[in-house]
């Protein structure tokens, strides 16, 4: 809990004199009250030895349910607690505190030294009040009263001390005792600790019990049947009652969830708040809350610390023109490419044979210890030399068998200590950049498409010249219109955002349309010449109707033509060149502007082909056929 305006001095001062400084402590509980951060930023960056064995809490399925919290497994971990009638909810605050008071005085009769915990001070004077009420009433306390500022305490309570002596009286913030004297006229108290070992008794004179409180700070002495939840870390109780009322967040209610060793009860709030008295009507109005929504909620909220340098600065990406916006893209991507690698798998199957060297070295060493064991005996003894050398082979092949298994459980674990902090820092990476960089990927994607779409509409509804020239003019056909559309934006996007001038004019016959309305078919991946040899688009659509039929004719005998030969292009264009409106493709040191290079080839590579099926299935004129005059002139001649 330590601030980072006393961490960083302290790591400068051990940097200049060359010492080394070990930091302990949980960034998933309670952050400290001034600037923090420090700490978990220290750990993201440089990982961190980690504590997996729960002691404190004694039952099997609450240590379950205790990693489920921490690993974020809500759903898990409410229902182990709901199973174990562990959640108690309650719709007026008044009905769960009587509820609380009565359990926590049950249990303190059976001797269970339990603690209530809730998250507001104001809460927590209520209850302190009411149990030391009713331990008064039921004749626990002695008769004398001390006044200390706005308490009064008698011999008996059970005190937590909130002003650091430590020269003076050795006693700090935060010190548990039990009150077994009062000095009425000399304004004197005397308490015993309860968690010195052993016990200790102090005297608290006027000076320390008097001294002046400054707003918003701790009592000097005041009760600790009920503790807020940020006096609760690092405590250690036998039983803990929690009363949450969905104030808290996800460290204060992990911090309250491990206190206990024995027994954890949640009692919630799930009604509406009361009216104030100067409040008509709630608002905005609330309805009463299942016990698994409020637990799921508190356990959600984030209440962490982080450095300022850590801070994601999240840009509008509607402000961004289009080069910006990819090159954000392309950011983001190269950071989510810099995460380190996933190993847990390894890390897995590392563990296993970490925990399998391990037994056979304890193996060997007990057959070594045995063997040793037998020698030992039967040295000294004439008659039993025979089998003084047997035991003698059997110590050394032991031996040999335990320098083995010892070399083999070193490098496991030597092994397994290398999985262990590579897997520290992925997950530390993925802590400190997944989350927010999943919203910024998302943002940037969701931007893209919707510009994409605009441009799309944009473009079929006024072209540029240039794209008309290239493209040939909007097709009248929605199928083809619309990869029309694609291709264009994806062309007039990429030049756009990397810079690239209009392309000078095509050489073709200024965009002629078919007789259907369409515009001509774009060039397929071959051109005329690499097809076979150079010929008018007359002849080529000639001779892919003759192919056409395979079981006639005199070329009826050779075999079909390779399915991915397609006409060089339709009557007035010629083939579109990738490399004069795109440029070279980029390099694999540029991986967005490749993988957008790629994308616009594939666009113009779809729209010729859907031009070229369309092309082929459409009616021609069939050349070999003889005009109605000439046939007529055949059948005057006989011929």
């Amino acid at each position: 809990m330590i601030g980072t305006r006393k961490l960083a001095p302290l790591l400068s001062y051990a940097e200049r004199a060359g010492a080394k400084v070990v930091l302990v402590g949980d960034d998933r509980q309670f952050a400290p009250i001034a600037a923090g951060g420090g700490f978990r930023a220290l750990r993201l960056r440089l990982g961190a030895s980690e504590l997996t064995v729960n002691r404190r809490q004694v039952e099997a399925w609450e240590q379950r349910a205790i990693d489920d919290v921490r690993a974020g497994n809500l759903e898990q971990a409410i229902a182990a607690y709901a199973e174990h009638d562990r959640i108690r909810a309650f719709e007026a605050r008044d009905d769960r505190d009587r509820a609380l008071v009565l359990d926590w005085w049950q249990a303190h009769q059976t001797g269970e030294q339990p603690v209530i915990y809730a998250h507001r001070r104001a809460q927590v004077d209520q209850l302190n009040t009411v149990c030391q009420r009713l331990r008064a009433d039921h004749g626990e306390l002695g008769p004398e009263r001390l006044a200390v500022g706005d308490r009064s305490f008698a011999v008996g309570d059970v005190v937590v001390l909130g002003a650091n002596a430590k020269d003076r009286l050795n006693v700090v913030n935060g010190t548990t005792a039990v009150i077994v004297g009062l000095e009425v006229q000399q304004r004197a108290m005397l308490v015993r600790t309860l968690e010195d070992d052993p016990p200790q008794t102090v005297r608290l004179p006027g000076w320390y019990l008097d001294a002046q409180v400054r707003p918003g700070q701790s009592r000097r002495v005041d009760l600790a049947y009920a503790r807020t939840d940020m006096r609760s870390q690092g405590r250690t109780e036998q039983r803990a009652l929690l009363a949450l009322d969905g104030a808290e967040d996800m460290q204060g209610g992990y911090v309250q969830l491990t206190r206990s060793k024995y027994r954890t009860d949640l009692y919630l709030t799930v009604g509406p708040e009361p009216l104030g008295p100067d409040t008509e009507r709630p608002y905005p109005t609330r309805e009463a809350r299942a016990p698994e929504e409020l637990l799921d909620r508190v356990l959600t909220r984030d209440g962490s610390k982080t450095l300022a340098t850590d801070t994601p600065d999240l840009p509008d990406v509607r402000r961004l023109s289009t080069r910006q916006l990819r090159a954000e893209r392309d950011r983001l991507a190269a950071l989510r490419a810099a995460c380190p690698l996933d190993r847990s798998r390894e890390l897995r199957l590392a563990t296993m044979r970490a925990t399998e060297a391990e037994q056979a070295r304890q193996q060997a060493r007990t057959d070594h210890q045995a063997a040793a064991e037998q020698v030992a005996a039967l040295a000294g003894s004439w008659r039993h030399r025979r089998d003084l050398v047997t035991a003698r082979e059997r110590l050394l092949l032991a031996d040999h068998a335990l320098r083995t298994t010892t070399g083999q459980a070193d490098q496991t674990a030597e092994r397994l200590g290398v999985l262990r902090r590579a897997q520290q820092r992925h997950l530390g990476w993925m802590e400190a950049h997944d989350a927010d960089l999943r919203i910024q990927e998302r943002a940037v994607a969701r931007e893209d498409a919707w510009r994409r779409r605009v441009d799309q509409r944009a473009l079929a509804l006024d072209p540029p010249s240039w794209l008309v020239a290239e493209l040939g003019p909007v097709p009248t056909d929605p199928k083809e219109r619309q990869t029309w559309r694609v291709a264009a934006a994806e062309l007039d996007g990429y030049r756009r955002a990397y810079g690239l001038d209009d392309p000078g004019p095509a050489k073709h016959l200024g965009g002629r349309v078919a007789r259907d309305g369409r515009a001509a078919v774009l060039a397929g991946p071959l051109d005329a010449e690499q097809a076979g040899g150079a010929r008018r688009p007359t002849e080529r659509r000639h001779s892919h109707h003759e192919h056409g039929r395979w079981g006639a004719g005199p070329r009826a005998g050779r075999s079909r033509p390779a399915a991915h030969h397609e006409p060089a292009v339709a009557e007035g264009y010629q083939r579109l060149e990738p490399a004069r409106l795109l440029g070279a493709e980029p390099r694999r040191q540029a991986p967005g502007r490749r993988r957008d290079w790629q994308r616009v080839r594939v666009a113009l590579e779809r729209l010729g082909e859907q031009r070229y099926r369309d092309q082929r299935h459409r009616p021609h004129q069939r050349t070999d056929r003889l005009a109605p005059h000439d046939l007529g002139r055949q059948e005057r001649d006989g011929r």
